[in-house]
């Protein structure tokens, strides 16, 4: 019999009779399409009938009935019936118009068998109990058993649905608010629930979720993980296991799922219960966790630093370096082993306390000790403890260092810094000791005292007749002196004389002769530097030790340059003392020429004299010209003795009356026109104060031409200092030679001569006091103004 499915026009005839219901009804064809939304369903949810008519029925239910319904029990029967999984069925639930109010009715959902409308469902929303009594379309709606079927409206009935419906309404409070996403899946795979932390959970909504199959939600290997335990439902098994869920927008969501299958009252196994708990977070802190266990366990085994791990007294761990720095070969040497058994005697009862307080979580400050070796040697090391959880139990861990070589390292800096001192101390003496037996003396004591030896002795060896003498010695045992010639000329003799450095070392194995001479020394070690002063052996420098049986190599290089530092002092010294004697000399010769220069230019100068009165014409002026030469002699003759005082002079300065001074040079010049105005003021000098005046009036005077006038003026420059001018109105100095006329031999034009020493000891001699000199131009006027500064006395005394 050919059945004729009704199209969407065929039910259209009766749409006044269905829009004339007070209830909602829903019509799905055959097809699985919206075939009628009466007037009372399409006010509940807000829509128009041409809207969706013939559009799919389940994203019909989805997109638009299903947000309305409250309850997920209702919106699942409907999505069930509408996929074929439920041929009929009643529910109660709320439906929510878009003002947010809710109207509570019953939902049945049911099948047409037979007649026109044969395999169409219709989904019926009554907001009372109702009677099924027959659908008014032809092929009338028939209940399962045909017949009618009538709900009892009775005070027990509604009472049973108020408890039933607060149940559900517990029910759904609790489902929908666990921070736990639940789902519900059938025997054939498909979600038929969703609570809402589900959708958020794997980013679809619930709508989007009930009625797919759950392989939508999985990749592959965890789809027919999922197929297998479908398949082993009737089991009754219960398990949990890891899944990754496939979000929406395609990543992935790490979770634990606990299963429960899902058992109706005959029995019949219809699905499973499925709790869902986000582990992603879980999962990335484990990652990071095994990443930074391996990084740590990488960083531990590959540390150039020992780690070792102890508890109650016990090593439970230790590195490659920990080993290596106990001197093990296999961890089992050292683990189990007491931590004080590895520690030197002398540092037991601060690593104990110490561990103590590492244990409490206390911070301890990093400290040096010795470490016992599994060989009994010991190692110095530099480490520290803290608390630390070793297989869920607190422990200390002591990372440590091996300082072996720093400590090798500061030591030489200290030996280094020993030696450099040693060495500047020595310079130093050579500098400043006044006598040779001084710095011998000085120089033997430093050495000894820097260098830590025993004993020293110093000799000097006379250049001509080659005998050694006793200067000075420390500590050295008097058989050294009775023996001192078999020492210095036996031992060492062809040795000294090419002035090279004897060494005599137990430890490295001296001679029989040398080995004798130590023991009758009562040393282990004796050295012998040689003092030598332009290539001659002019001493010995002995130093002896007695516990220590040789000499460093870095000792050797510093004894020897001490030997060559005492050497130079004393060549300084020679030096000094054949300067005192050049120099007495030179003095000696210089009293001698400028006495008698000085004699000669007075007898002279008294012989020119008389010619200038006895003499007229050329033979006059000869005369004076001869005068003059004699003038000159007596003038340089002073500067000498007076640059001579200057360096000689050792007084310090004193105060002088300056107007006093002045007034005095000014009555050695009765011929010559100054001006000077008295102005009072003590200022700080010397007897030879007075020159500086007689050399720049002098230079004015000869210089200056015929009616060339002085003017002589001081004024106070600050509270401390005065400046004293010389002008006069000669014909001036040029610029470029205002600087060079004040330096020794340097006169105007660059030309050379003796002139000069007058200026050059006005420069010193103002220097001596604490000032200095220029010259100027005259202004307004044409001439020269020499200017200096010296410092007013006050109240301070000289020194």
């Amino acid at each position: 019999m050919h059945v004729r499915k009704p199209a969407c026009g065929d039910i259209s005839a009766h749409t006044a009779i269905l829009d004339a219901l007070d209830e909602g009804l829903l019509v799905v064809d055959s097809d699985n399409r919206v075939a009628c939304v009466n007037r009372h369903l399409r006010h509940l949810l807000e829509i128009d009938q041409d809207a969706v008519c013939g559009t799919d029925a389940v994203q019909f239910f989805r997109r638009t009935l299903a947000p309305r319904i409250y309850e997920d029990s209702g919106r699942a029967m409907i999505l069930a019936s509408l996929s074929d999984l439920s041929r009929a069925a009643n529910v109660l639930c709320t439906l929510r118009s878009s003002s947010g109010a809710e109207e509570r009715v019953c939902c049945s959902c049911r099948v047409v068998e037979e007649g026109p409308f044969q395999g169409m469902r219709i989904i019926r929303f009554s907001p009372e109990p109702f009677e099924i009594q027959g659908c008014p379309v032809p092929g009338a709606l028939v209940p399962p058993g045909g017949g009618q079927e009538r709900l009892m409206d009775t005070p027990q009935q509604r009472r049973m649905e108020e408890i039933l419906r607060e149940s559900e309404d517990r029910y759904r409070f609790l489902v929908e608010n666990l921070n736990e996403a639940i789902g519900v899946i059938n025997r054939e795979g498909v979600a038929v629930f969703a609570n809402q932390k589900l959708a958020e959970t794997i980013g679809y909504p619930v709508a989007e979720i009930i009625g797919e199959p759950v392989s939508l939600f999985v990749d592959e290997v965890d789809a027919g993980c999922l197929v297998e335990y479908l398949q082993n439902l009737d089991l009754n098994m219960r398990e949990v296991f890891e899944i990754d869920l496939i979000r929406k927008d395609g990543g992935r969501v790490h979770t634990l799922m606990a299963t429960t299958p899902i058992v109706d009252a005959d029995g019949t196994c219809r699905g499973f219960l499925a709790g869902i708990q986000d582990i992603t977070a879980l999962k990335q802190m484990e990652a990071k966790l095994r990443e930074s266990e391996e990084k740590y366990r990488l960083l531990v085994e590959l540390s150039a630093e020992a780690t070792l791990i102890h508890r109650d007294g016990k090593i439970i761990f230790t590195n490659p370096a920990g080993m290596r720095l106990l001197g093990a070969s296999r961890p089992e040497e050292v683990l189990g082993k007491a931590i004080l058994d590895i520690v030197h005697p002398d540092a037991r009862e601060i690593v104990e306390a110490f561990s103590a307080r590492d244990l409490q979580g206390e911070e301890t400050p990093l400290i040096e000790l010795l470490v016992v070796r599994l060989d009994g040697t010991t190692v110095p090391i530099e480490g520290r403890g803290t608390r630390t959880v070793f297989e869920g139990r607190p422990a200390v861990q002591v990372v440590m260092r091996d300082v072996t070589y720093r400590k090798q390292a500061e030591e030489q800096v200290q030996i280094r810094n020993r030696h450099l001192l040693l060495l500047n101390r020595i310079i130093g003496t050579s500098a400043s000791a006044r006598t040779s037996d001084e710095l011998l003396e000085k120089a033997l004591n430093q050495t000894l005292d820097l260098l830590d030896y025993d004993s020293g002795a110093v000799y000097r060896i006379d250049a001509g007749q080659r005998e050694a003498t006793l200067r000075c010695r420390r500590n050295m045992p008097d058989v050294f002196l009775e023996q001192a010639e078999e020492i210095l000329g036996v031992s060492f003799a062809e040795t000294l004389a090419a002035g090279l450095p004897c060494y005599l070392e137990q430890d490295r194995g001296p001679s029989a002769s040398g080995s004798h001479l130590l023991r009758e020394l009562g040393l282990a070690a004796l050295a012998c530097i040689p003092l030598v002063v332009e290539s001659d052996v002019v001493g010995m420098l002995l130093l002896g030790n007695r516990e220590r049986g040789s000499f460093s190599h870095d000792e050797h290089a510093l004894l020897e340059a001490v030997g060559r530092e005492i050497g130079i002092g004393i060549m300084r010294g020679m030096l000094y003392r054949r300067l005192e004697v050049a120099n007495r000399e030179a003095n000696l010769y210089l009293d001698i020429l400028t006495h008698d220069i000085r004699n000669a230019d007075n007898v002279a100068n008294i012989y020119a004299d008389i010619l200038i009165d006895e003499l007229e014409g050329e033979a006059a002026r000869h005369a004076r010209k001869l005068k003059d030469g004699i003038r000159k002699s007596i003038e340089i003759t002073a500067n000498v003795a007076t640059i001579r005082k200057i360096h000689e002079t050792r007084a310090g300065l004193t105060p002088l009356d300056l107007d006093n001074v002045i007034r005095e040079e000014l009555a050695h010049f009765p011929d010559l026109c100054i001006h000077y105005d008295g102005v009072p003021v003590t200022v700080l000098a010397d007897d030879l104060l007075p020159q500086v005046f007689t050399n720049l009036i002098g230079n004015a005077t000869k210089h200056g031409g015929p009616g060339v006038e002085v003017t002589v003026a001081v004024e106070d420059l600050d509270e401390r200092t005065v400046i004293v001018t010389v002008a006069d109105t000669g014909p001036g100095i040029p610029e470029d030679a205002k600087e060079a006329i004040f330096f020794r031999f340097e006169r105007e034009g660059g030309q050379r001569g003796s002139q000069g020493l007058g200026l050059s000891i006005c420069r010193m001699l103002t220097a001596r006091y604490g000032g200095g000199i220029w010259v100027e131009d005259r202004v307004p006027e044409q001439g020269a103004a020499f200017r200096f500064t010296l410092r007013k006395a006050g109240r301070r005394k000289c020194a």
